[in-house]
């Protein structure tokens, strides 16, 4: 019988190279963030809050927000890069996905 492979599907490796990737994320920004930086990837990627409702939560201009969040970003992937395998890149451009 012939197989067909889903292309789109993970090996068991790639599955487990996700998980602590994800893991070694949740540590950082739990234990590397300044509180508001941490608070500012909370509203934004857990509790799906625009910049304009986070800039309103802390009380600032919805650019700081957007600036806020880029230092965030990049603090995370400076801590995250010194824990790769030479050759593997960290992207934490993607956006969350957009509401249906």
């Amino acid at each position: 019988a012939d197989v067909i492979e889903d292309a789109r599907a993970q090996s068991p490796d790639e599955a487990i190279d996700k998980k602590e990737a994800l893991v070694a994320l949740a540590d950082a920004i739990q234990n590397s963030l300044p509180d508001r930086l941490r608070d500012v990837l909370v509203m934004y990627y857990q509790r799906e809050m625009n910049l304009k409702e986070i800039g309103a939560v802390l009380g600032v201009t919805e650019s700081r927000v957007s600036q806020l969040h880029t230092e965030a970003c990049l603090r995370l992937r400076g801590k995250l890069a010194a824990s790769l395998r030479p050759g593997e890149n960290v992207d934490l451009t993607r956006r969350r996905p957009k509401k249906p």
